[in-house]
């Protein structure tokens, strides 16, 4: 039986009731205003009932464990974002220490400001009968290359002989038979700066060569500084 069912089977108590609800008009929405407006509704029922015709107790007991059931449910998910708050906050704050430091990160293309070896990770989800490293310039012709020869399914690193100051694409070439496939190999790269958006979107990293990519793609935090 719902509040405004008790209310209509009242007899003597309509005013009181009325009052009381007015009274209570203004409380929030939330599951424990609702459920103390229903105590309040409640306990006015109790007064007025009909002694010849009483309320049912059963009633109130059933609709007051709806009433802590949506209540619980709802401090569960104030909790739940009280906790993505501190996590966002904790990963901020984790973030602005990675200036200077080194990260490996999957690189196709990279722009070099002075001569520099560039070593770091040929990830391989399959083994393959041979591999090279590949640095081409802008008109896809090979300047530096590394070969790695028959590696299995796994990691390997290179190093890249030392390129000149200007722009490259990296690519690493697999061949297993006649199959023939082409990644980007992993580097080792430095950190120059961490920016956080305003708009709440994924922390930015500045890094060198590479410029501004998600802190989300960098494959492992290497530590140290350059």
């Amino acid at each position: 039986m719902t509040v405004s069912a008790m209310q209509n089977r009242e007899t003597g108590g309509a005013t009181n009731t009325g009052t009381t609800a007015n009274t209570i008009a203004g409380n929030d929405n939330s599951a424990a205003g609702l459920k103390n407006e229903f105590l309040t509704l409640m306990v006015a029922q109790i007064k007025n009932q009909d002694p010849l015709n009483p309320l049912d107790g059963a009633e109130y007991v059933a609709q007051l464990a709806q009433f802590s059931t949506v209540e619980g449910i709802e401090n569960m998910g104030k909790l739940q974002n009280q906790n993505n708050v501190l996590m966002d906050t904790l990963q901020v704050l984790q973030s602005t220490n990675l200036a200077g430091k080194q990260v490996s990160i999957p690189v196709d293309r990279i722009n070099l400001d002075a001569e520099e070896e560039l070593t770091g990770t040929v990830a391989l989800p399959a083994a393959a009968s041979e591999v090279e490293v590949r640095a081409l310039d802008a008109a896809g012709n090979v300047v530096e290359s590394v070969n790695l020869g028959a590696r299995d399914a796994g990691e390997t690193a290179f190093t890249l002989p030392e390129l000149d100051a200007g722009q490259y694409t990296l690519e690493v070439i697999a061949r297993n038979g006649d199959d023939l496939t082409t990644y980007p190999p992993k580097l080792q790269r430095t950190v120059e700066k961490v920016s956080v958006p305003s708009d709440g979107s994924d922390i930015r990293l500045q890094v060198a060569g590479v410029g501004s990519v998600s802190l989300f793609s960098i494959s492992e935090f290497l530590g140290g500084r350059s």
